[in-house]
């Protein structure tokens, strides 16, 4: 049996607790060597919960005190583009395999800056766009693509938060990333062309942003996310001849097939194998993808290169608003 990864994580904020240490602890053939989080508070209480030995962040650079010491296998870097963009491109440059939370970056500049960089010093990465590893989602893929290609699909990703979204990101980054990466999954192929359509409702920023995509392949993507609905909801559509799919990632729901009306229904959980958060989300398949990457040398499905499309189609569409006077 090989040795346990060794594996360092940057951050101890709420979605590094609430996803990626139970899923990091949930594996056998993994050890987390140290944790290194700036906040006193959540360091403590991530060193206790997760059962850490090792931490640092006295300051902003004990991270490379961490790296120089411990030379892990791997690091989970998790947190804000804007302030771990520079602490990427440092692991980066000293070959630690990387795993990082959606975005890449901010600007094109910094996603391609990040391929550039991985691709120069021969990492392996990941971006967790988790919504690609769905079981319950993946599953449904499958029996569609058993009849034959897409033909289309359809990504709603919907919140009930008509407010000011005034960060460092934009609701494109911060979200609609995700629902521009599912349907690159679930359609294949290259984008080749966009047609986009963005607005405000009721803030000064823009909160609701619909598009299609169009792929080399000849399958097609309807996208529509709205921070001012009356609800939250991710779910996709997947369409292949004489099959249609309707999944909500965390809940289920059913495939039809040559006009029936009943369906097949799939229950998210019951798929994933658990309830625990982190495995019917997606993001311990996204986490082992990454994994074996590093053990096998290759690529992970959602490696840099390939999310730095994702970040095209993004910037396409912000700057089709721009050139159209919606922006």
């Amino acid at each position: 049996m090989s040795k346990p990864l060794r594996i360092v994580i940057f951050g101890a904020g709420s979605r590094a607790r609430q996803a990626i240490y139970p899923a990091l602890k949930g594996m056998n053939d993994v050890k987390i060597e140290a944790l290194c989080e700036i906040d006193p508070a959540r360091r403590a209480a991530a060193t206790r919960d997760f059962g850490i030995e090792k931490s640092y962040g006295e300051n902003v650079f004990d991270y490379r005190r961490m790296i120089e010491e411990l030379r892990p296998d791997a690091a989970f870097a998790i947190g804000q583009p804007h302030i771990l963009f520079d602490t990427w491109t440092w692991l980066l440059e000293h070959k630690v395999p990387l795993f990082i939370e959606k975005p890449m970056g901010v600007t094109m500049h910094q996603a391609r800056s990040l391929t550039h960089l991985a691709e120069e010093h021969d990492v392996q990465t990941q971006v967790s766009f988790q919504r690609r590893y769905s079981p319950v989602a993946s599953k449904a893929l499958e029996m569609c693509r058993a009849r034959g290609p897409i033909t289309h699909a359809v990504c709603r990703f919907y919140k009930c938060e008509q407010k000011p979204f005034l960060g460092a990101r934009d609701h494109m980054m911060d979200d609609t990333v995700h629902a521009i990466d599912t349907l690159r999954w679930m359609c294949g192929g290259k984008v080749t062309r966009v047609e986009s359509s963005v607005r405000r409702v009721g803030t000064p920023d823009i909160n609701f942003i619909s598009a299609v995509l169009h792929f080399d392949n000849g399958a097609v993507g309807h996208l529509i996310n709205s921070w001012s609905s009356g609800k939250r909801l991710f779910d996709v559509e997947m369409h292949a001849p004489g099959i249609y799919a309707q999944i909500e990632h965390e809940v289920g729901g059913f495939v039809y097939r040559d006009g029936d009306l009943k369906g097949e229904y799939l229950d998210a959980i019951e798929v994933a194998g658990s309830d625990r958060f982190e495995k019917v989300t997606g993001v311990s398949a996204a986490i082992e993808d990454f994994l074996t990457s590093i053990r096998m040398e290759g690529r992970s499905m959602s490696c840099f290169a390939d999310a730095v499309h994702t970040m095209e189609i993004a910037e396409t569409i912000l700057a089709q608003a721009m050139l159209s006077g919606q922006a």
